[in-house]
């Protein structure tokens, strides 16, 4: 019996097990039949990735993705083959083989690894509205318009915060990791639209920069900057998920200040900090009385203890979650994962951040 012999289901079976792209893609020119049934699985492909040269792996389909070697695709318009392609990953000018993603209304984010964009796609990239990047020095300006972009993931030395927001007003995410030497504290516009904050500098002390994001519901602090500047009065009611990683000296009382700001938090998570421990735990659930999950991993001074308060807690008043290292971790406790999965589908912060740490936390959110 001949291929063309077999029904369409047995056929399309088999192409399911197809994942290198491009021996797909060449089925698909056998026959117009044959591209019935592969093109579909095409369309479903909305993320390109690049796969690291050097692991010699070969191309796949995997669901959405579609994950490329960036050498060997200059014969090829992925553009034409892949027509729902939303987000793209690119590394340099020269591997840009695979269509004019630029000009194509459906590309919506890009992940640009070294800044290879600005000589090369000037005021070009007026579709994009997600944009991540590894580029210390990007000139942002001379790539997109004011207020294009709803979601940014950005590294720098010298980023001028207060220019940068008063460009970018209306971001959804922002992901932004500060480095220098000289610390300054932050004045410059709200971000009214901010819903997702993911924040590290040793420059700016997040929780003072997260009173400027008045619509906030979820937070992830990274490192500190020294001198924390707490207002007290500024509260915010939004916040329903927090984690923050400290390994600096941070003291129970001044724990107890900033949290005092988001009454109705949710989910707390808290990294290496070794002023907490369980004689601070009553105090804890008590300031927070909307608290539903608790994850104290990292927190070496955090024991069973607290699980048994917590337990006998939840009888008498609500149900609060607690997770903390112990030598026999349940099963069905989340996995602090430390894998970085680029792009993530669904605007979930605790599907995609909560139990991450910082350096693995998503280029893009797909909303």
């Amino acid at each position: 019996m001949s291929f063309n012999d077999l029904p369409d289901n047995c056929l399309w079976k088999i192409f399911e097990n197809v994942h290198e792209a491009k021996d797909l893609i060449g089925l698909s020119k056998v026959c117009s039949r044959w591209s019935d049934l592969i093109t579909p699985r095409f369309n479903q492909v909305k993320y390109l990735r690049l796969i690291n040269v050097i692991t010699l792996q070969n191309d796949y389909i995997d669901k959405k993705t579609l994950c490329i070697n960036r050498t060997d695709w200059k014969d090829y318009n992925l553009m034409e083959s892949f027509p729902n392609l939303k987000i793209v990953e690119i590394s340099s000018p020269d591997h840009l083989t695979f269509g004019n993603f630029n000009k194509n209304p459906k590309i919506k984010g890009l992940i640009d690894h070294f800044g290879s964009i600005e000589d090369d796609f000037i005021n070009k990239l007026e579709n994009i509205e997600m944009y991540a990047s590894g580029c210390f020095d990007l000139d942002y300006e001379k790539v997109f318009r004011p207020d294009q972009l709803k979601q940014v993931y950005w590294r720098s030395y010298d980023l001028n915060l207060p220019s940068f927001i008063d460009y970018f007003p209306n971001l959804k995410r922002l992901h932004l990791e500060l480095l220098g030497e000289d610390q300054v504290s932050y004045n410059g516009p709200n971000l009214s639209s901010l819903k997702i904050l993911e924040f590290s500098s040793d420059l700016v002390a997040g929780f003072h920069f997260m009173d400027f994001c008045p619509s906030l519901e979820s937070a992830f602090i990274g490192d500190w900057a020294e001198d924390i500047f707490v207002n007290e009065s500024i509260k915010n009611y939004n916040l329903r998920d927090l984690v923050f990683d400290n390994d600096t000296d941070f003291s129970w009382s001044l724990l107890q200040r900033l949290l005092s700001k988001f009454p109705n938090l949710h989910h707390l998570g808290i990294r290496n900090m070794n002023e907490i421990n369980d004689s601070n735990l009553e105090e804890l659930v008590k300031l927070l009385p909307k608290l539903k999950i608790l994850d104290l991993r990292t927190c070496v001074n955090v024991t069973e203890k607290s699980a048994d308060f917590l337990s006998k807690f939840c009888v008498e008043n609500r149900s609060i979650v607690i997770y903390y290292d112990c030598e026999n971790e349940p099963t069905e406790w989340p996995k602090l994962v430390n894998t970085c999965e680029p792009i993530c589908y669904g605007f979930d912060f605790m599907k995609h951040c909560f139990y991450k740490d910082f350096n693995h936390l998503p280029y893009l959110i797909d909303e």
